[in-house]
């Protein structure tokens, strides 16, 4: 390592001690904060080391729990940290700050706080990625200690079977540089408000006891996942007169999503070959309280 190395990381390290709440930095309100944590990411970015990221990383971290337990940060926008992603439940009952760190490699590790909000005192959960150690993710219930880190744009409120609130998520969840993938997750709230994730409430989906569903594919290539509201054909009951079942054209919620295939049949399961099968979309539609998996609903360029 040359000097030039050398020092720069030293440059690092004392940025990462200074901006750092254990090194006495108390912080009045979320906009200091968000000065302290801008200062940070700048530095971030520019880092080149993977052991400088980690440091600053971790001060990044440790600074904005710190001021997400201020009752003051429930509605404060933190603007200014563009590479922070942040989300809130359209019913303001929790916000989510995340985000991702690639290392040299490309591997990306994922962070995150989930907040309650209106809670006293102020309620923070911090959301560990273990994804790369979780056995069978797509059928496993998790909860914030043991997350399959993603950053999500979209939040869907919806009742379940049970009447009670369930939140689903979509997500990307890049892996590597050959692989990455797209996630449908469900965020659920137990005793004490502590967050869970995974529920069965897909239907008709291939394979069995599906708790989220984990799209995976080339790195290279692009996939869409959107909420959009669609007309589908629905059963209306039996007509015991006619004999048969009566059907209804039926506006619902439905999550769109290109069809991913191999690019060859004899690469099925090796997901760094898997591309959109031309335009062909599939989704999921909300009926009966959960989420009907529905073949061939639209197109990708299809307009609204």
């Amino acid at each position: 390592m040359t000097f030039r190395h050398i020092f720069y990381c030293f440059l690092m390290l004392c940025t990462a001690l200074i901006y750092s709440p254990a090194s006495g930095l108390n912080f009045h309100d979320p906009k200091e904060a968000e000065d302290s944590l801008s200062a940070i990411l700048s530095n971030l970015n520019k880092a080149q080391n993977d052991s400088v990221k980690q440091l600053l990383n971790h001060s990044f971290f440790l600074t904005l729990r710190a001021v997400l337990e201020m009752p003051s940060a429930d509605q404060y926008p933190f603007d200014s940290l563009k590479t922070l992603v942040k989300l809130e439940s359209p019913d303001h009952k929790f916000r989510i700050f995340h985000w991702n760190l690639p290392n040299a490699a490309g591997h990306h590790q994922y962070y995150g706080f989930l907040k309650v909000l209106h809670h006293d005192p102020p309620l923070v959960f911090e959301l560990k990625d273990k994804s790369d150690s979780i056995p069978d993710p797509d059928t496993v219930l998790l909860d914030n200690t043991q997350w399959f880190g993603s950053l999500y744009y979209k939040v869907i409120p919806l009742e379940t079977a049970g009447d009670d609130t369930v939140y689903t998520l979509l997500g990307w969840s890049g892996k590597n540089t050959t692989i990455t993938r797209k996630v449908i997750e469900v965020l659920s709230f137990g005793h004490n408000d502590r967050p869970y994730f995974g529920k069965k409430i897909f239907q008709n989906y291939p394979g069995l006891n599906q708790t989220r569903i984990i799209f995976r594919y080339a790195a290279t290539t692009s996939m869409s996942l959107k909420l959009e509201n669609k007309v589908v054909t629905v059963k209306k009951g039996w007509n015991s007169k006619k004999r048969v079942f009566e059907t209804a054209p039926v506006e619902v919620m439905m999550i769109v999503f290109d069809r991913m295939m191999p690019l060859d049949p004899q690469l099925q399961g090796q997901y760094q070959f898997y591309v959109p099968e031309g335009d062909i979309c599939d989704g999921f539609a909300y009926i009966n309280k959960g989420w009907s998996f529905m073949t061939s609903v639209g197109t990708r360029n299809e307009k609204k």
